[in-house]
């Protein structure tokens, strides 16, 4: 007799970006505004880390609307520890979540890497961030 295994896909779609800068979040986010026409807000998430329980991290959303993209400017640090330590050399973590099959990732990559403000940012793999995705993406 055969096994039948379901398997539900619970994943978000969404890119994701570390981004180093000696900015402060809130004057990145307001960077990030004025040269995307964004409207980040702030918000906070609450994570519990192994080296401490419940720190509080900052983070900017946006809902592009017309183009069903949500935007996430996180910040990385809090305290001196990361949220996702796999990516604690990233001052801030870009995400992009909706429809990405149709988002243009090199032309962000290009327009952001022309800020003075910005030091590197780069794709990476989004599967760190499954422990965080679900707080961040239900609401």
């Amino acid at each position: 007799m055969s096994k039948h295994r379901l398997v539900f896909d619970d994943d978000y779609e969404f890119l994701c970006f570390g981004l180093s800068c000696h900015l402060k979040d809130y004057k990145l986010a307001w960077t990030l505004n004025n040269h995307f026409r964004l409207e980040l807000a702030r918000k906070t998430l609450v994570v519990n880390t192994k080296q401490q329980a419940n720190l509080d991290f900052a983070y900017f959303k946006y809902a592009d609307k017309k183009n069903h993209l949500r935007y996430y400017l996180i910040n990385n640090l809090s305290e001196g520890i990361p949220m996702v330590k796999e990516y604690k050399q990233f001052n801030f973590l870009l995400l992009v979540e909706g429809f990405v099959e149709l988002f243009n990732q090199e032309e962000l990559l290009e327009r952001i890497q022309r800020l003075d403000a910005i030091q590197l940012i780069t794709p990476l793999p989004k599967e760190p961030l499954h422990k965080i995705q679900f707080e961040l993406f239900e609401e």
